[in-house]
């Protein structure tokens, strides 16, 4: 259910991505992703993407993912990020 769960971690990298989930996974957190296309959507006349298209966005932040944990778990979830991404 979304209304239990609250986005703890945002990012651009799949490596990054790949850290965090192995971390919450060895550390017993239940977690969930999503991931956001920037480089889709807004197409149609009146819109400016339908205009230009990606023209101007850079390629390396095209694609977005999300880390989403109970929250009850949430300090405990952001505890473990930290320490498999800045230790």
């Amino acid at each position: 259910m979304a209304f239990f769960k609250e986005e703890i971690y945002a990012t651009y990298s799949l490596e990054d991505l790949a850290k965090v989930r192995g971390a919450l996974a060895t550390g017993g957190i239940k977690y969930t992703y999503k991931i956001k296309d920037l480089s889709s959507g807004w197409f149609g006349l009146g819109s400016s993407r339908g205009s230009f298209g990606n023209f101007g966005i850079n390629s390396k932040y095209q694609t977005q993912y999300a880390i989403l944990v109970n929250k009850k778990n949430v300090e405990e979830a952001k505890y473990v990020i930290h320490k498999a991404l800045y230790t």
